[in-house]
């Protein structure tokens, strides 16, 4: 016993004394603060020893030191410049380069943690510690190997991102917490916002709403805390009744935003033309200004009177829509970069020439209305509306009208498989752009996406010096984490396109080593699978023109004319759909072999479970399609009674759990997260609708089951009483008596994988 307790404390005395110490900026950005911190913070979940750090005040302590920030932030770098130690740091001043440099001062080590700015400075200090101690980062867990102490000495690392630009977006959709950011509070967000930063990220934006920012800047009512708002349309995505109050929600928007801006992160602030979608006019905004002018002759779009365009014609709109903007501004943002979608989804007047002489005109009055209060900040033109209703040569003409010194054009429909993007509409090598990866609806929660595209695609913005940035831009979040770690890697240094290649990578870092190989070769035959699913589809043996919105039919069978209306061209056409998804398909029984003999070692492991049961759902999703394309009712029923049994297995798809979450939120600015009495009803519509349905646990069990044996009836006449039915009892029936009660362990996974191989492999 005495000689362990002596070996122990020679060990704590060895890590102590290799424990630096970390000089901070005592000026600057407080991005550096943060720096430091996220240097403490990190060599201590490491090593299990906490660095002493202390400002920057020309004194160096003894031992080994840390120095955070260049010689334009920290004045002990300067002073190494002066005496020749180092020459200069290779980076460029203000942007995301950094540089990771060692140096020996006798006997002891210095770090020099470098960045072009503050944002820069932290990737540097993650980087660090990914390429020194082998910890690696993702958004449900970073993985960090224990040591005694981190080698200070022996690095000399410069890096520069290829794209200036690297960001994510997060949406408006609610659902199961995991993919939906309006159901994250404040700890959430700042994990995700630190992962950002781990990933080097740099763009963000919020498309949640806008939370109170009508009634900060109108001085507008709040809606009741207690009951249904006023505005809400039942069972569906538009009852935006809010869960927390809305003025807690407006809390919560100003201290993520807070958070991410310390940090260095950009927010694009909305302008012009901003109501629409989720950010809706309230009714008591027409209550109160009854006069004001909306528009009138919208032919095509969104129908509530919430939704509706303010009259572009009128100088008070733009008045109005400035305050908005201004008022984000004052509140909450910051006036770096700006973003609109113009007249999006809408058509207007009485013709086409005028429908887009009225986009024109609003695109040319946001800009005129930007300009005289930020003339040189850059604005973001999305292009969702340009892809979903212009003609190209109509965005040709558009782009000739924007200054491409102030104006970068957001192609986030650049993975779109019927191309209309950015090369149809002569941007590539001619026009400030940004490739983005729209990826997902809110509906499609399974893993998918072609990385044929991606590779093919993005190699050629690698060779646009005109191509900005790479981004992601779905509507649902944490949908396919290797998409993700893909994005974020070639976003910074485009040099595994190629995803066999990229899988090796992801597989290294990501599991323990026993588990490494036999994750390889499952998600090697597995990404042709995910690629079968696209957000855009053009099915086998249509053309071109047959591209259509990838959404699951089996999720809407009573609803969905794929399976209700079979004609012979239809059959016809299914035929050729499910050959080409069961070409892939057919490796899944061994996958789901492989992943069932590692269920014991890799259970325990929450990284290899959730990937275990991301592939085996989406394995699930494509054989349940081509059952129905084959109409074989048994396995169909099987694969949808394992699909329940699945989800029941992680809190990732149970909306019970979702609600549970949202009552532990934690207090902001003096504001209590008090649960709306109506949130449980809001949560069921926002995800049962017709939109939104995807992997819920209450709904595979409790509507689509029974939807799908109602389906097998055939009995056309009765389906819609019937559906009636089934949604009422699920709105009617809580969410506590809905939650999955089946025991989570390494045998129910095993017997869900091993009854799921058996109906996948008795497909024909």
């Amino acid at each position: 016993m005495k000689m362990h307790c002596l070996l122990l404390m020679a060990f704590i005395s060895v890590a102590e004394a290799r424990t630096p110490t970390v000089i901070v900026p005592s000026a600057g950005e407080p991005a550096y603060r943060v720096a430091g911190d996220v240097f403490c913070e990190m060599w201590e979940k490491v090593t299990g020893a906490k660095p002493r750090s202390v400002p920057d005040n020309g004194k160096l302590p003894t031992g080994d030191i840390v120095l955070i920030g260049s010689d334009a932030a920290n004045a002990v770098v300067h002073r190494l410049i002066l005496q020749a130690r180092i020459e200069n740091l290779g980076i460029r001043y203000g942007t995301d380069d950094y540089r990771i440099l060692s140096l020996r001062d006798g006997e002891r080590s210095i770090l020099i943690l470098a960045g072009g700015m503050g944002r820069s400075t932290i990737y540097a200090v993650y980087d660090f510690f990914r390429k020194k101690a082998g910890v690696e980062y993702f958004w449900d867990g970073d993985v960090i190997p224990k040591r005694a102490s981190v080698e200070l000495a022996g690095c000399d690392f410069t890096e520069r991102p290829h794209f200036q630009y690297r960001g994510l977006r997060y949406f408006a959709h609610r659902g199961p917490h995991r993919f939906h950011a309006e159901m994250w509070d404040f700890e959430d967000w700042k994990r995700e916002i630190d992962w950002m930063l781990k990933k080097r990220f740099n763009l963000f934006m919020l498309r949640t709403g806008i939370d109170d920012l009508f009634q900060r800047a109108f001085g507008l009512p709040y809606p009741p805390e207690d009951g249904v708002d006023p505005d809400a349309k039942p069972r569906s995505y538009d009852d935006r009744t809010s869960f927390w109050p809305l003025k807690y929600r407006g809390e919560l928007r100003k201290r993520v935003l807070a958070y991410a801006r310390e940090r260095g992160l950009i927010h694009p602030e909305d302008t012009g033309t901003i109501t629409h979608w989720y950010s809706h006019t309230p009714g008591s905004f027409m209550k109160k200004y009854p006069d004001f002018p909306v528009t009138r002759d919208q032919k095509t779009g969104y129908t509530l009177s919430t939704h509706a365009i303010w009259d572009i014609e009128h100088e008070r709109t733009w008045e109005a829509y400035w305050k908005l903007t201004e008022t984000h501004i004052r509140e909450f943002g910051e006036p770096r970069m700006f973003h609109t979608i113009g007249l999006a989804e809408r058509t207007f007047g009485a013709d086409e020439r005028e429908n887009l002489q009225r986009k024109l005109h609003a695109y040319r009055k946001i800009q005129e209305v930007l300009r005289r209060r930020h003339p040189d900040a850059p604005l973001l033109i999305a292009s969702w509306d340009l892809m979903f209703k212009w003609k190209n040569e109509d965005v040709q003409n558009l782009l000739k009208e924007f200054d491409p010194q102030r104006t970068i054009l957001l192609d986030y429909t650049a993975d779109q498989l019927d191309r209309k993007t950015y090369h149809d509409w002569n941007a590539y090598k001619k026009f400030p752009w940004i490739f983005g990866v729209f990826h997902a609806f809110a509906g499609d929660s399974d893993m998918r996406e072609d990385y044929r595209i991606l590779q093919e695609r993005i190699g050629e913005a690698v060779q646009d010096p005109q191509c900005l940035g790479l981004v992601l831009w779905p509507e649902i979040s944490h949908s396919n984490t290797l998409l993700l770690e893909y994005l974020a890697a070639n976003g910074w240094r485009p040099d595994l396109l190629d995803a066999n290649a990229f899988v090796s990578r992801f597989c290294s870092v990501r599991y323990p080593s026993a588990l490494v190989a036999s994750m390889e070769e499952v998600w090697r035959p597995f990404v042709p699978i995910a690629g079968t699913h696209h957000w855009t589809h053009v099915g086998a043996g249509q053309k071109p023109s047959g591209l259509a919105v990838q959404f699951d039919p089996h999720f809407r069978i009573l609803t969905s004319s794929e399976y209700t209306n079979l004609t012979d061209e239809r059959v016809k056409l299914h035929a050729a759909e499910y050959q080409r998804i069961m070409v892939p398909l057919r490796e899944a029984p061994a996958i789901l072999e492989r992943l069932a003999q590692s269920a014991t070692a890799g259970y325990a492991n929450e990284l290899w479970r959730r990937d275990a049961i991301d592939i085996t759902r989406t394995i699930i999703n494509r054989a349940l399609k081509a059952s129905l394309l084959k109409q074989n009712e048994s396995v169909s029923k099987g694969l949808m009674q394992q699909l329940g049994d699945l989800l029941a297995l992680s809190d990732d798809f149970s909306l019970h759990a979702t609600m549970k979450r949202l009552e532990c939120a934690g207090e902001l600015g003096g504001v209590a997260p008090r649960i709306n009495p109506h949130t449980e009803q809001t949560l069921k519509g926002n995800s049962e609708n017709n939109y939104c349905r995807a992997h819920q646990y209450e709904l595979v069990r409790y509507v689509y089951q029974p939807e799908l044996d109602e389906y097998w009836r055939k009995n056309p006449k009765a389906r819609s009483a019937s559906k009636k039915a089934i949604q009422d009892r699920f709105y009617d029936t809580p969410l506590a008596e809905m939650a999955p009660k089946r025991v989570r362990s390494a045998a129910s996974l095993r017997q869900t994988l091993e009854q799921t191989r058996k109906l996948v492999a008795s497909l024909p």
